[in-house]
């Protein structure tokens, strides 16, 4: 009688997800942590207040191509997708550290361009480069920990409850469709705004500071992987289960003219990082009153439900069960 032995999985195989539901639970805590991993940005305690940390990184054939940016937007994008994370616990970025992996053969006028655009969107998003690293790479990569201030009130992806109304900023699907194009693909309705909402994103930091501020937002995250991928986390973090209206997701002229009334870019493209929320009912008249200032356009497109999962509401009145979210990085759901 032979046994047989199952070979070890790889990640590929566990997902990015998965790997992490057994990964961060299995962490030894801290005595000056207020939030910890599992967030957009831990949060910690010091003798002068709390203070917001998140860490990201673009990674060459996985995140771009030479082509699709020029050094100064690869920049300019790795600092601003950390900028998201500290907009979604409603902070301020203040300072940062960058880690650079180069290969041989890359320009130095290029990495010179590639470390002023950090240094531009750091500086209009309030912050500073503060030190880092430079090292040999088979591939370029550009890695940011970015060190930002905390909210008196810590808004994570705990905090939806049953009957919550969920908004999200600006457009979503734009990011993705942009990275079609910058992939080859043809046909009719290909845009500069597409391609620019990929190459520069606008990470919604005056929006998230007010949601914070005012007592807002009962849970929030920024999109990064995809509606239903972001959304997905908070239900999971909140315990509960969501149901979005397709019709109501907000999409770009550009979006519609290339994709008509399909959502599936705007459900499950990522890279969008615009702000998505859940907020209590009896703060919607208020955030109605005080939308002017967020320095972008709010849309609800759904509500906090029992149970869990996510449902899609139609326009003919169906209700559909999501299967699969968004990016992962070793496996597309």
């Amino acid at each position: 009688m032979s046994l047989r032995v199952r070979p070890p999985r790889t990640i590929a195989e566990v997902g990015e997800f998965g790997f992490l539901a057994r990964l961060l639970p299995r962490l030894p805590g801290a005595r000056d942590l207020i939030v910890g991993p599992g967030q957009d940005c831990a949060v910690i305690s010091t003798r002068r207040g709390a203070w917001l940390i998140t860490v990201d990184a673009l990674v060459e054939h996985v995140h771009f191509e030479r082509a699709w940016l020029s050094p100064r937007q690869l920049g300019r994008k790795s600092f601003l997708v950390n900028a998201s994370d500290i907009a979604a616990m409603g902070g301020r970025p203040r300072f940062c550290v960058v880690s650079l992996g180069v290969p041989r053969t890359y320009l130095a006028r290029d990495l010179r361009a590639l470390q002023a655009g950090i240094v531009a969107a750091a500086a209009d998003c309030g912050a500073s480069i503060v030190g880092g690293n430079l090292a040999r790479a088979d591939t370029l990569f550009v890695s940011i920990a970015l060190l930002g201030n905390a909210p008196g009130r810590i808004v994570t992806r705990q905090g939806a409850r049953t009957g919550d109304l969920i908004f999200v900023t600006g457009t979503l699907g734009d990011a993705a469709l942009g990275l079609r194009w910058l992939r080859g693909r043809t046909g009719p309705g290909k845009s500069a705004h597409s391609i620019r909402r990929f190459r520069l994103p606008s990470p919604r930091l005056q929006a998230g500071r007010l949601l914070v501020s005012r007592g807002l937002a009962s849970s929030m995250v920024d999109v990064s992987d995809g509606l239903v991928q972001d959304l997905g986390h908070i239900c999971t973090e909140s315990r509960v289960g969501a149901e979005i209206q397709t019709e109501s997701i907000p999409r770009s002229a550009a979006y519609r003219a290339a994709m008509g009334t399909d959502p599936a870019l705007a459900l499950r493209g990522g890279e969008d990082y615009e702000l998505l929320c859940t907020v209590p009912e009896r703060h919607v008249k208020t955030l109605q009153r005080l939308a002017p200032q967020l320095g972008c356009p709010l849309t609800c497109i759904g509500r906090i439900t029992p149970g869990s999962g996510i449902g899609l509401r139609t326009s003919d009145g169906r209700t559909l069960s999501v299967q699969g979210g968004g990016y992962d990085h070793f496996r597309r759901s």
